[in-house]
């Protein structure tokens, strides 16, 4: 009976053993040419190289998968490999188990979530971690909510014929927060956090974006910058001061260089009613620095990203009861829950 009881035990802590961990990981390097899901269970899937998926597929992300990419290699000079959306990706993940996408070595760069030519009416990435690599949209505009981006040398690239849903997200510690480059590029980019990088806005070209209810604040050189000859209204943005003056130090556009076009900031959260509209540029102890966009510059804090600035996360947040919870979700989820829902 002691024998009998002793084998039962162990069979339970077995099955509860296995339950706790994951099949993975899953090594990625072949197109996906149909449907599919992955599963927190069979997580992390790690992209060996540019991985396509096909027009007509859709890929699946359930709540809870980490996807990582690959170191770079010699013959990438790109910054690792890319997923490559010409199907549609849905990755939607939640307040407790965000999805997250990761380098598979700590530090490393990777290339991008390309949409390209992609189904946009199926795509989004909902409650997402993006560590280390950025999204990029052409011809392309899917959803991107709710969602951390830091760490890469832009958080977002728009390109032509996109008009990406960019609403709610916290993107931080990059070279340039959010980068539109094309004349035909028209994004709707409200309720973010855009903080802590080199550059938060950078608008190289646009169509007719609408950029409103954000927080664009405390980015290292500019909070936003016009390198277009066209005119912009920005309104109802909050950029973490209230003194026109001051905040017009943190836009460069016209006001700094004749040749561009001005960004209209006004009316912005925490204007006063006698506040008088700003036209000239603030008188400058040195030449403003010009920020036409470099490689080096792209970068906030270098690699690896030991050194990033991630404010306003509380590191206090309870943390997984389970130990083994707490050694197979580690650091990295509790960041992104901070990120994301903080």
């Amino acid at each position: 009976m002691k024998r009998y009881f002793f084998f039962a035990a162990t069979l339970l802590c077995l099955i509860q053993y296995q339950s706790a961990k994951a099949a993975g990981p899953t090594a990625i390097k072949d197109p996906i040419t149909q449907s599919v899901n992955w599963t927190k269970e069979n997580s992390p899937y790690v992209i060996q190289n540019d991985v396509t998926i096909s027009k007509g597929a859709i890929l699946t992300v359930e709540p809870g998968t980490e996807i990582q990419f690959a170191a770079q290699t010699s013959g990438n000079a790109g910054g690792g490999p890319n997923l490559i959306i010409q199907g549609a990706l849905k990755a939607v993940g939640n307040a407790t188990a965000p999805i997250m996408f990761n380098p598979s070595t700590p530090g490393a760069a990777w290339g991008a979530v390309y949409f390209y030519n992609a189904d946009s009416a199926n795509s989004i990435m909902q409650a997402c971690l993006i560590k280390g690599g950025r999204i990029v949209c052409n011809n392309s505009s899917p959803v991107i909510t709710q969602s951390a981006i830091f760490g890469s040398k832009s958080g977002i690239e728009i390109g032509n014929n996109s008009q990406p849903q960019i609403t709610g997200n916290r993107i931080t510690a990059n070279g340039i927060g959010i980068i539109v480059l094309s004349d035909s590029a028209s994004p709707i980019i409200t309720g973010n956090e855009i903080y802590n990088n080199n550059y938060g806005v950078y608008l190289k070209d646009f169509g007719t974006p609408q950029i409103s209810a954000n927080k664009i604040q405390g980015n290292l050189k500019y909070n936003m910058v016009n390198y277009s000859a066209k005119n912009l209204a920005v309104p109802n943005n909050s950029f973490g001061m209230t003194d026109a003056q001051m905040i017009m130090k943190t836009v460069y556009d016209g006001a700094f260089n004749s040749s561009l076009g001005r960004i209209n900031w006004m009316p912005y959260v925490g204007m006063t009613q006698n506040q008088v509209a700003v036209t000239a540029a603030p008188a400058q102890t040195n030449s403003a620095e010009q920020p036409k966009v470099q490689e080096s510059d792209l970068w906030s804090y270098g690699r690896p990203f030991d050194g990033m600035k991630l404010a306003n996360f509380d590191n206090t947040k309870k943390k997984p009861d389970s130990g083994i919870k707490l050694l197979a979700v580690g650091a990295t989820a509790l960041l992104a829950v901070g990120l994301i829902f903080l």
